[in-house]
């Protein structure tokens, strides 16, 4: 059964839910439209360079017996090796690569191993794009306009990957400062976070202090409170770009996150999420239920007055 509780408690209506998801929509599009494109063009620049460099040497990476050093000496490149991953079709992660060549690649592993430098040279002609790299699989010489294309064709595909990146990572710095922020304004002083997993509800924070991106039993928390009352607020900061991505974000990561403290921590520990971007209002209707406490970033006065009332 849930409860009901007032609007700067925990339990939000379906009205609330809504009217926050509104707010929070219309707050994400101004954002991105007064987004300024520096950020794109210096990460262009960037891309391009690499990507130039990378394609000027590639009949050279393709050439057989493979040249460990070379390859080496781009995978140890960070831009580089962003850049050989981005010659495939479609691009190819760190994670997959590392899969499909059972193991880390790194520089010293390539130099290393023949056979490492092998499969991946092996790879990289196998899945090369066809489209932009037509005259590598025909063994042609670029024309100018080819290598051209081929360049800023690799340059848009880094450089499309590496913003939306930025963004995601900076929508979650914003949200985690303004949040520590508001603890601070509260008196409350930082600790440092243990390196090993907090195991034991005597491991928290104790009240009046907080840490960040703790790891509680298995999973991250990015704000871990201790609440003078002797409980504890775990918060996790969430953004979104979209109503689908909202469900991941919040019903499955942090929902999941919330069980298992439960389960380790007992009623000790309580979990919220501080929401900012496009949420689904049925899967934060749904999240909440679960129990599971809601903050919004655009009023974040409602986390302050229920720190202030859990500490009364």
């Amino acid at each position: 059964m849930v409860i009901q509780l007032s609007r700067n408690g925990r339990i939000w209506s379906d009205e609330d839910i809504l009217a926050d998801c509104t707010e929070a929509t219309r707050l994400f599009r101004i954002r991105r439209l007064d987004e300024s494109l520096e950020d794109y063009v210096s990460e262009f620049t960037s891309a391009e360079t690499a990507a130039a460099s990378l394609i000027d040497r590639l009949p050279e990476l393709l050439r057989r017996p493979v040249d460990q050093e070379l390859l080496g000496s781009i995978v140890g490149n960070p831009m580089l090796f962003t850049a050989l991953r981005y010659l495939t079709a479609p691009p190819v992660s760190e994670d997959d690569l590392r899969t499909l060549l059972s193991g880390r690649v790194s520089r010293k592993a390539i130099r290393g191993s023949r056979e490492l430098a092998e499969q991946l040279q092996f790879l990289l002609h196998q899945t090369l794009d066809p489209k932009r790299f037509s005259w590598i699989l025909e063994n042609q010489t670029a024309t100018p306009e080819q290598r051209r294309t081929a360049v800023i064709a690799t340059a848009v595909a880094m450089t499309a990957q590496r913003v939306q990146a930025n963004r995601r990572s900076e929508e979650k710095k914003d949200l985690e400062s303004a949040v520590e922020d508001l603890l601070k304004a509260l008196d409350y002083q930082r600790v440092p976070t243990p390196r090993e997993p907090i195991e034991s509800a005597e491991d928290l924070p104790q009240a009046g202090f907080y840490m960040t991106n703790a790891t509680l039993g298995h999973d991250n928390g990015d704000c871990v409170i201790g609440l003078r009352n002797r409980k504890r607020l775990v918060l996790e900061c969430k953004s979104s770009n979209s109503g689908i991505n909202s469900r991941k974000r919040l019903n499955k990561e942090v929902v999941k996150d919330a069980e298992n403290w439960r389960s380790q921590f007992g009623n000790q520990v309580m979990t919220g999420a501080v929401l900012r971007g496009v949420f689904n209002p049925r899967y934060v209707s749904n999240a909440q239920e679960t129990p599971l406490l809601i903050f919004w970033a655009h009023r974040l006065e409602d986390l302050r007055e229920f720190i202030t009332k859990e500490n009364s």
